[in-house]
């Protein structure tokens, strides 16, 4: 993993970061939230394949459920979930502690379109034990100086046109 926090300071990105106890469940997010006194949108980011083994990060709400079948239809690859053991293997991270971007691989990012409308995403940066927020205004430029290639998974209205 890349270290974001060096990244997003060398480049003048403004983040957020806490260390604090392991983070395991939304549960245990959301007391560490009130602890810490950060704000903004929880995210998850699940660690995708197709069936060629290219690698995928989907970024959503915590909460939300994931539609495979917009997810397939955005990329134009059948996606699964990696297992657990291989997501760690690969990345050394850890269920529930996966970061959105950081990977020394070329790992193309999902984006939620409704998280687009945030003003501030919360996320693990790779560590079950660290916080990191940002704001969503900078993500075009964390997406630039990452080199990140990008899909916009659309806002479930427009996601049923698409898939007919």
């Amino acid at each position: 993993m890349l270290n974001l926090e060096k990244i997003f300071t060398d480049k003048g990105i403004p983040f957020e970061l806490y260390h604090h106890q392991a983070i395991f469940t939304n549960e245990d997010a959301l007391v560490i939230k009130s602890e810490q006194g950060f704000s903004g949108t929880e995210t998850k980011s699940l660690y995708l394949k197709d069936k060629q083994s290219n690698n995928y990060i989907y970024l959503t709400y915590t909460t939300k459920r994931s539609d495979f079948k917009a997810l397939n239809h955005v990329i134009g690859k059948r996606l699964s979930v990696v297992s657990p053991d291989v997501m760690e293997e690969q990345t050394g991270q850890k269920p529930g502690a996966v970061s959105p971007f950081g990977y020394r691989m070329p790992t193309p990012v999902i984006i939620d379109e409704d998280l687009l409308s945030e003003e501030k995403l919360v996320f693990a940066p790779g560590r079950p034990d660290q916080t990191m927020v940002i704001w969503v205004k900078d993500l075009e430029k964390i997406i630039d100086i990452l080199d990140l290639k990008t899909y916009i998974l659309p806002v479930a209205s427009n996601t049923d046109s698409l898939l007919n």
